[in-house]
């Protein structure tokens, strides 16, 4: 894994054994985070619209930061990845980064918009450890919060104030970003149900569902902070595969994470039979006989209980989908952070993005 590659996504499914049997420890939230996360709390209570307004209510509630009564609460709070990647790239490319901060914030507001309709699509009733918006104010109203977030967004990132070439720059960055996402999200709901789609169909949904989000954050920093434009162009390579990094550890995590940190249950991806990466890869590694234990499991008819889930956990472990999906993260996460290494930044930014990568590929929650 020495060379920077193009991204092959039929050779992901078979990860090297030695990397799929890895045993890697799961890392504190990094420095590349920890830096930032407090600084885009705070400014985005600041500027979050106004808990009078029904849609401020609900995009506070989603926050974290009050109950659905107005009152403040203090949930679990967001981990601001994607806006801390953007203030690091502004930081690797100018030294400081407070110009990115607008682009930051922006981030975040459209990140957990998606978030919002997410939840409906995929009729998840808990996140972070509480109650969704659309299962509080139903399912309209949580369209129309994740709406408002996205205009927030918007108005935030464009309003007159200083660098504003550059904040337009970043806008069309953000806007692409966003088309490109909801285009992903259109395939992941078309996929449904089929069990026969290949890893590497999967994955060119993920680049788009997820990669685009986390590519933007990178690409819109480091416009930010006036880097050059290969430096944007690698930078921006290096957000997709940190995506698919990020995505394939979310699919690992529906299915083994730990409730008490993840805030979801562990079943209800399989309850629902959702088409995430352990169940493609793990399927694609299976023989006739096996897949045709598993189609019959998956299909299930009315069989959606404890048991039924257990079985096909079970039967994905047989065939090692959890290892394939944790190795196929360390993969995109180690590639990712070769482009990052080849774009000439210093060894300190270089240093926080291998370990803030490693974060991702590995993460608890």
């Amino acid at each position: 894994m020495a060379d920077v590659r193009p991204l092959d996504h039929a050779t992901v499914a078979t990860v090297a054994p030695r990397a799929a049997a890895a045993t890697v420890a799961i890392p504190a939230v990094p420095e590349l985070v920890a830096e930032t996360a407090d600084l885009v709390s705070r400014r985005l209570r600041q500027e979050t619209p106004s808990i009078a307004t029904f849609t401020g209510l609900m995009a506070a509630y989603h926050m974290g930061w009050v109950d659905r009564n107005g009152w403040p609460v203090d949930a679990q709070p967001s981990k601001m990845v994607r806006s801390s990647l953007c203030l690091w790239a502004c930081a690797a490319a100018c030294g400081d980064g407070e110009p990115a901060l607008p682009a930051a914030l922006a981030l975040e507001w459209v990140h957990n918009a998606t978030l919002v309709h997410d939840d409906i699509q995929d009729g998840d009733r808990q996140r972070r450890s509480r109650e969704t918006v659309w299962s509080v104010w139903g399912a309209g109203h949580g369209i129309n919060a994740g709406d408002a977030m996205y205009g927030t967004a918007f108005e935030r990132l464009l309003r007159p104030g200083p660098m504003a070439r550059r904040r337009l720059a970043a806008g069309r960055v953000l806007a692409g970003a966003i088309s490109r996402l909801i285009e992903g999200q259109c395939i992941d709901l078309a996929h449904e149900g089929r069990l026969g789609i290949s890893p590497s169909a999967y994955l060119r949904m993920a680049r788009a569902k997820t990669g685009a989000l986390l590519a933007a954050s990178l690409q819109m920093g480091a416009i930010m902070g006036g880097a050059r434009h290969g430096v944007v162009t690698r930078l921006r390579r290096a957000g997709e595969l940190l995506g698919l990094a990020f995505q394939v550890r979310d699919d690992w995590l529906g299915i083994w994470g730990d409730p008490g940190v993840t805030g979801k249950s562990r079943d209800h991806d399989l309850q629902r039979r959702k088409i995430t990466y352990p169940v493609v890869a793990g399927y694609s590694a299976m023989n006739a006989e096996e897949r045709s234990s598993f189609s019959a499991a998956f299909s299930g008819g009315g069989r959606r209980g404890p048991e039924a889930v257990a079985d096909l956990r079970a039967l994905l472990e047989r065939r090692g989908a959890h290892h394939l999906a944790a190795a196929a993260g360390r993969e995109f996460a180690e590639r990712a952070t070769q482009l990052v290494t080849a774009s000439g930044l210093d060894v300190r930014h270089a240093q926080q993005f291998k370990e803030f990568a490693r974060y991702v590929a590995n993460r608890a929650g």
